[in-house]
């Protein structure tokens, strides 16, 4: 999925429905991963922290 639609406009990845414990263990481990090197803020999501997050994953995958 991409972070642009058609026209350029951001669009924000929806969060899973459900409760804590529906969520996979790989799932929970993310979300404590993001809590843990925001010192525990909730960053709010925006176009420049979804590229720097795929930029920084895609080079543990020798990817760009």
């Amino acid at each position: 999925m991409s972070d642009h639609d058609e026209d350029g406009i951001f669009t924000v990845p929806t969060a899973p429905a459900g409760s804590w414990n529906q969520l996979t263990n790989n799932e929970q481990a993310w979300i404590e991963f993001i809590r843990i090197i925001s010192c525990g803020s909730d960053p709010r999501i925006t176009p420049a922290r979804v590229r720097a997050m795929r930029e920084l994953l895609d080079a543990g995958r020798g990817v760009g």
